[in-house]
């Protein structure tokens, strides 16, 4: 019984070793993509930091570029705004 193990484990020692190549090329391949998936989510939220800290910044440029909000601008440098009507010049083409 003995020998009849050890001669079939012998006869089928590279069948063994190749399942077992098999099985560690399918480990490592499912730790580099789990790796792969990780810096993928890490890369979106960035992204997403992104976007929101430039949309952040855009509103209070909006906000402070607002008529309101340069005159206060103004009033606190002493400073006062231009109330005249801008002047056209028109250019005759004769």
């Amino acid at each position: 019984m003995r020998k009849d193990l050890t001669s079939w484990i012998s006869k089928n020692m590279g069948f063994v070793l190749f399942l077992s190549i098999l099985g560690i090329v399918y480990i490592f391949n499912a730790h580099k993509a789990e790796g792969k998936m990780r810096s993928i989510q890490e890369l979106r939220r960035e992204v997403l930091d992104a976007k929101n800290q430039y949309q952040q910044i855009k509103s209070e440029i909006m906000f402070e570029s607002t008529e309101s909000q340069l005159e206060k601008e103004l009033i606190s440098k002493d400073l006062k705004s231009n109330d005249d009507v801008p002047v056209v010049i028109k250019q005759d083409n004769s």
